[in-house]
């Protein structure tokens, strides 16, 4: 079996026991780290014997959790684009020309797509929307790519709610812009490898002043979900040099549907607003 450890497991969660999936999910959580535990450990977090785990391992196509573990230290890039060229090489054969190259980007994709939403449970969806809806004002923090993930997620909250703060703003005054936020308010943290060591802080301030946490991120992470009221994990593998956003961008496009939903007559009050701006500006092409 090829591809990376995530990418095994995925390959394979459709067939996977109750036992082998909670191995999963715990061995996803802790990918970044899993290098600093043994087998025992892992099985003891999943609640499984210790030759289930040895099992799950060896499926995945590892003699031993010794031998993953190995591979794990010698293969680690931590999402570098730099590190991840190095394994694109030129087209050597037919499956290497452009045309496969589209069509396995593109399977990809649709294969993130796909396990990203088999694997979020509906309720948590609704918990970010009851979060959303509920809340004084919504925090979007992201930065890197999350940077991106957090504009756009901004762009469409903002025409269906007030309240909406993209962070950091425009003078990039992280300081400034979360020292309002307290009790009632709701921060939503983009956070995905490579990690930007700010969030963390970010997330313990949130904590401290008793704001509503929402995690959207990728499989490993694991510092920032111990400390939120909702996390969303999105598959973001890949077959070229950069992570696939492709599944985020969805669940995002989702979670503010939802959320004008629920707002009801208050969202559509909003955007009939906007849509009366429009026609006094004269800024869009009818």
């Amino acid at each position: 079996m090829n591809g990376t450890l995530q990418d095994r497991i995925l390959q394979l969660q459709d067939d996977f026991t109750p036992s082998e999936k909670r191995l999963a999910d715990v061995t996803l959580a802790h990918l970044p780290q899993l290098a600093s535990y043994s087998a025992t450990e892992l099985a003891e977090m999943a609640e499984v014997s210790k030759a289930s785990a040895a099992r799950f391992f060896k499926r995945l196509g590892y003699e031993t959790f010794n031998d993953l573990r190995t591979r794990m230290r010698d293969d680690a890039d931590h999402g570098s684009p730099l590190f991840a060229l190095a394994g694109i090489t030129a087209p050597q054969a037919e499956d290497d020309a452009p045309e496969g190259a589209l069509g396995a980007h593109l399977a990809t994709d649709l294969q993130n797509l796909a396990h990203t939403f088999e694997r979020i449970d509906a309720a948590d969806i609704e918990r970010a929307v009851e979060i959303g809806a509920r809340a004084r004002r919504v925090f979007i923090a992201g930065f890197r790519n999350g940077r991106v993930l957090a504009q756009y997620m901004w762009a469409l909250l903002t025409q269906v709610r007030d309240g909406v703060l993209l962070v950091p703003g425009a003078g990039l005054n992280l300081a400034e812009d979360l020292a309002d936020m307290g009790a009632g308010d709701m921060l939503v943290m983009m956070d995905f490898r490579r990690r930007v060591t700010l969030l963390r802080p970010m997330v313990e301030h949130a904590n401290r002043v008793g704001a509503h946490v929402v995690i959207l991120t990728d499989p490993t992470a694991t510092e920032l979900p111990a400390r939120s009221d909702v996390v969303l994990r999105c598959v973001n593998r890949t077959t070229g040099m950069f992570d696939s956003y492709v599944a985020v961008m969805s669940l995002i496009n989702h979670l503010c549907t939802r959320l004008g939903i629920a707002l009801g007559d208050a969202a559509r009050e909003r955007l009939a607003h906007i849509e009366r701006l429009h026609d006094d500006y004269g800024d869009l092409r009818r």
